[in-house]
């Protein structure tokens, strides 16, 4: 039993009662870094300046093995499980994108044929967060304390929404279409004033009119490969994916959206951070304001160049520059001291195959789809499979009752289909829970299983494998139960923490169980992670 677990029952009541003796913050900053692994903090740590990252180390508490504990290890299931401190079994995110059954269609996670964009035309803004089968920590506070006020942000609409759930006040996100910021009719009629006079500045423009070249002398990126390296992404209207990128040169042909593959997409929401912050006078008074913000020009550029890339090395260390100007706002606007921040991310990422040495290399999905449908034809004499996506195969239940077959034999015979095929170490039947393979994946399966989202088979190629989509389009991907999808920062920071760190496992659920607990709230209403009072106040 974790040394945690031990803890709780017995120090509950005590560290609660410390909480809510103290002053509670103003304002609770929930910060998502879209990709961001936790070695990136250690890869860096000599070129981060003092006021950006080591400043949330040093002076907040840092959790060294935080993890996500289930698959897929995906933005919206990320952000989903962060502000409703449970997992896809009970808040119903299974992906970003899922297959729906009943309509045959694949549902995008906000997805909402029942609102209106504001601020823009079409299908940009047609979302919202009712996918959420659980409510979030902001909904607990929305119900708990009716005048705190709630807002999410995010170049994503996912990003944006599913942190704070039904209750927000406001959730804004970028759209590529217009070069600005929109929202929906779900949570409003029109923009407000300060927001049409925040995408009047066309900042998108501004930071576009600039190449995007390293921040200091190219040589001194030690800690990435070279800059002409395999399998590398690129922008339209580019040849090789090297410094400097001729952005004033890109706008045409990648329209204004080319920002969220920039370093400057995380500024642009810096930027636009500040002035929600200001203009609605988040953390003005004593009653407890919240502010999600994700920040998504690290996914991008992740998926595009890599993590061994001087790219994400130069976005990193100007993304530590923002946080460190955003940190200096905050104390001047609501007061040092005054505000708690949790930093983390929503998931990792693999490395290139090219760039690794070992037995990494590219799998062939169409020839693994086809495969399924040869091993279903041989051994039935028809198609049982009904749809693959997301690793997971679902299964035609018309088709399997029509023949007279059980579900539950068809999976046995897919398993041992799956555990035979090059490459896949693991494997389960969701609803049966059999496992082949790693218990610890199957673990992580069951946790990410929608009984009415989710195929019924999940399945997992070995470590660092990717699909041959990334071979042909370049970059890389995520989504696995490996380590470097599931391993990612939090760092606590602000009003009520301690300074301090911890080696033992975590879990990301934890966090939203623990911002409830830090506002004496209850927690939300699926929430199945645990409070980490004890780490904050019972160690040195």
């Amino acid at each position: 039993m974790k040394f945690k677990n031990l803890l709780i029952p017995v120090f509950f009541l005590f560290s609660f009662s410390i909480f809510a003796n103290n002053e509670k913050p103003k304002l609770v900053v929930m910060v998502t870094v879209d990709q961001m692994r936790y070695d990136y903090i250690g890869k860096y740590w000599e070129r981060f300046s003092e006021g950006g990252f080591k400043r949330l180390v040093k002076k907040g508490y840092n959790f060294k093995n935080a993890n996500f504990s289930y698959v897929p290890t995906m933005t919206a299931v990320g952000h989903a499980t962060i502000g409703t401190g449970t997992t896809p079994v009970h808040h119903g995110i299974a992906a970003n994108d899922w297959y729906n059954r009943a309509t045959k269609t694949t549902v995008y996670c906000v997805e909402d044929s029942s609102v209106v964009s504001v601020g823009v035309e079409g299908a940009d803004g047609m979302h919202s967060p009712r996918n959420l089968k659980s409510n979030t920590f902001s909904d607990q506070l929305k119900l708990n304390s009716p005048k705190s006020k709630v807002y999410g942000i995010s170049l994503k609409d996912r990003g944006a929404i599913l942190p704070v759930g039904f209750a927000a006040d406001a959730a804004y996100w970028f759209s590529s279409k217009k070069g600005h910021f929109i929202s929906s009719s779900y949570y409003m009629e029109e923009l407000p004033s300060w927001v049409n006079s925040t995408n009047a500045k066309k900042r998108v423009e501004a930071f576009l009119q600039t190449p995007w070249s390293t921040l200091y002398p190219i040589e001194t990126y030690t800690a990435s490969s070279q800059d002409q390296a395999d399998f590398e992404g690129v922008f339209k209207g580019e040849t090789t994916p090297t410094f400097p990128h001729m952005l004033p040169n890109l706008i045409k042909e990648n329209g204004l959206g080319l920002i969220k593959g920039t370093p400057f997409g995380n500024s642009l929401l810096a930027n636009f951070a500040k002035e929600l912050i200001v203009n609605e006078d988040l953390g003005a008074d004593e009653i407890t304001d919240v502010i999600s913000i994700s920040f998504s020009s690290t996914d991008y550029i992740g998926h595009m160049y890599g993590p061994q890339s001087i790219e994400i090395e130069d976005t990193y260390l100007r993304l530590d520059l923002d946080l460190g100007s955003f940190l200096e706002f905050l104390d001047q606007q609501i007061g040092e001291g005054q505000y708690t921040i949790v930093l983390t991310a929503d998931h990792g990422v693999a490395d290139i195959p090219a760039h690794v040495k070992g037995s990494v290399d590219y799998y062939d999905y169409r020839g693994f789809k086809d495969a399924l449908l040869k091993w279903s034809n041989q051994k039935y004499g028809l198609n049982l499979v009904e749809e693959v996506t997301n690793s997971q195969v679902y299964l035609n239940y018309d088709t399997i009752n029509s023949q007279q077959l059980t579900t539950k034999d068809v999976k046995e015979e897919l398993l041992q289909f799956l555990l035979n095929y090059p490459n896949i170490t693991s494997a389960a039947d969701m609803t049966g829970r059999v496992c082949v393979g790693d218990e610890a994946v199957c673990e992580r399966m069951y946790n990410g299983f929608d009984p009415k989202r989710s195929g019924d088979v999940f399945y997992s190629f070995q470590p660092g494998w990717l699909s041959d989509y990334y071979q042909k389009k370049g970059g890389t991907g995520h989504s696995t139960a490996y380590n470097y999808d599931t391993h990612v920062p939090m760092i606590w920071f602000g009003n009520g923490i301690k300074h301090g760190s911890e080696v033992e496992q975590v879990e990301i659920r934890d966090i939203a169980v623990t911002l409830s607990d830090l506002l004496s709230i209850p927690s939300p209403n699926g929430a199945t992670g645990q409070s980490m009072f004890n780490f904050f106040y019972l160690k040195d």
